[in-house]
């Protein structure tokens, strides 16, 4: 199993990427939770313990609060140590 994790802000885009996820997973029999967010702070707060079945799909520009995409950028926030690039 999957965890998926989406973080986006417009509300229309954040339906049709669960959506999407969904459907993907299905197609390939892989059975998926997907959890959706439209706040930095909501996903946050649902943060999981660290494993390898967690997937995350981030918006980086939040309410016009580019926050995620300056952390990338400038290196502030370590990536998880399972993520593989």
């Amino acid at each position: 199993m999957l965890n998926v994790f989406i973080l986006e802000d417009d509300p229309v885009q954040l339906q049709q990427m669960k959506n999407d996820v969904d459907k993907i997973g299905a197609d390939l029999g892989i059975e998926i939770e997907s959890k959706t967010f439209s706040t930095i702070n909501d996903l946050k707060n649902a943060l999981p313990q660290p494993s390898r079945s967690n997937v995350f799909i981030l918006d980086l520009d939040i309410n016009n609060n580019n926050y995620l995409k300056k952390q990338i950028e400038f290196g502030s926030t370590p990536p998880p140590q399972n993520l593989a690039l």
